[in-house]
């Protein structure tokens, strides 16, 4: 277990948000104490009570949760992963958004997709509920084999799909990213990113590029505004072909 903890440690980094699946017959024991001091307290955690439907959740459900919100959990949902009750899912999902939207991402602001590490004791139903969020979100099959005893899944090599968006963006958020260093110049085009940019300034009225790049009047055209920065800083390649590529970055780099 020491080597396995380790190596969820190793992964954080990698990590968005933290489901420890539990056994809701053993509510208040057998969980890892040194998950809340090793993983909770770097990530956003969501413990999910699996197997519901085996306790008589009038008698104990609402002294479990005061147990763990005097511990600190707050997040805390009630699953049984052989319903595909869609209501369940639905709230477990508008959680999990919430969470990841509202933490900093720091190192992984540059990744479009998110990562959940699920964790648990052995049998608690962790395949289960990936197999369920999968069903649910995107209508596939099995990822994983599920089974009555321990051990059925040791590990898992790969990461699993449980949700895909189609995110809609405005059209010059791509720009607006570029601007700002944010998006790596290979996977942008210095051309448009600086006619972006031009066409930005003028619409906001914000002239200041005209000193700066030696230019007398304001300028609509991108190509005609790059060969008068051309001219200015002579910019040429084999002195007579005017070097508009790198008054790009030039440009790019001064306003960005």
């Amino acid at each position: 277990m020491h080597i396995q903890m380790k190596v969820m440690e190793g992964k954080l980094r990698t990590v968005d948000l933290i489901l420890e699946v539990h056994d809701s017959r053993v509510a208040l024991s057998g969980r890892n104490s040194n998950f809340a001091q090793k993983l909770f307290s770097v990530r956003p955690h969501i413990l999910v009570m699996n197997k519901k439907d085996l306790i008589d959740q009038e008698r104990y459900r609402e002294q479990i949760e005061k147990h763990y919100n005097y511990q600190g959990v707050q997040n805390i949902f009630w699953t049984d992963c052989t319903k595909r009750v869609d209501s369940q899912w639905d709230a477990l999902r508008e959680k999990m958004l919430e969470l990841l939207q509202r933490e900093l991402r720091f190192n992984r602001t540059v990744k479009t997709e998110y990562q959940v590490m699920v964790i648990g004791i052995p049998n608690v139903g962790k395949s289960s509920l990936i197999n369920a969020f999968r069903k649910n979100n995107l209508g596939y099959e099995k990822a994983h084999a599920e089974g009555p005893f321990p051990g059925v899944t040791t590990r898992v090599q790969n990461r699993v799909r449980i949700w895909q968006v189609f995110w809609v963006h405005t059209v010059d958020e791509a720009m607006k990213l570029s601007i700002c260093n944010l998006i790596l110049e290979s996977q942008t085009s210095p051309y448009y990113v600086a006619d972006y940019l031009l066409y930005y300034m003028n619409k906001h009225k914000d002239f200041s590029y005209l000193n700066q790049l030696k230019m007398e009047e304001p300028i609509d055209d991108i190509r005609q505004a790059l060969i008068q920065c051309c001219k200015a800083f002579n910019l040429r390649v084999r002195s007579s072909v005017f070097q508009t590529t790198e008054t790009n970055k030039d440009l790019w780099d001064v306003f960005g």
